[in-house]
């Protein structure tokens, strides 16, 4: 999507007659690039050309590959609760361990964000992701953050810090999507 049909998306009127006709469908940046859960330092590294100024979401997306129902173990270790802002406010010393068990293990992993034109690091993090960001029967996903990026090429690397015991049947992909935000407002 070009910035003129976002933006086009964004206007009250205008904006609602294109997503009636699926014009403003923004689709990820990156989908589908597989993370092996089951090795620690396992890496997905991939390049990804960013057309609109935005915050864009990372997620980290986990299924069962034939369909069925997660494991009450692998549902015990990735969660059951649904918060929007899991990682970034939860005082586990203050949470029961019963509300605790719903939160699923904390997964360590390192984001990194570099421009391709001159290899400058945009964004470097260590992640403890914990809580999903959306659910299914045989699907869970967390967030690894939101990035905010300017137009232009980057390179995307995250690297699972440890390896994750019981998640050996899951498959796992790594995603970039249009946050929910506006356009950003800063310069390049």
């Amino acid at each position: 999507m070009s910035p003129f049909l976002y933006s086009l998306c964004q206007k009250p009127v205008v904006g609602i007659a294109m997503m009636a006709a699926s014009l403003c469908e923004f689709p990820p940046l990156v989908k589908d690039a597989s993370m092996k859960l089951d090795a620690a330092g396992s890496v997905v590294a991939v390049d990804v050309t960013v057309p609109v100024d935005l915050r864009y979401t990372l997620l980290l997306e986990m299924s069962n590959p034939a369909g069925e129902s997660l494991s009450k173990q692998e549902v015990g270790i990735l969660g059951d609760r649904r918060l929007e802002h899991c990682n970034d406010g939860i005082d586990l010393a203050k949470v029961s361990p019963k509300e605790r068990a719903a939160y699923g293990r904390a997964m360590p992993f390192k984001v990194e964000v570099r421009r391709k034109s001159d290899n400058m690091l945009v964004h470097s993090r260590l992640v403890n992701t914990m809580c999903v960001a959306s659910k299914w029967a045989n699907q869970r996903s967390r967030s690894l953050g939101n990035i905010a990026l300017v137009r232009g090429t980057y390179s995307l690397r995250v690297e699972n810090v440890a390896a994750q015991a019981g998640l050996e049947r899951l498959s796992a992909t790594v995603q970039l999507a249009p946050g929910t935000d506006k356009p950003l407002t800063a310069q390049r």
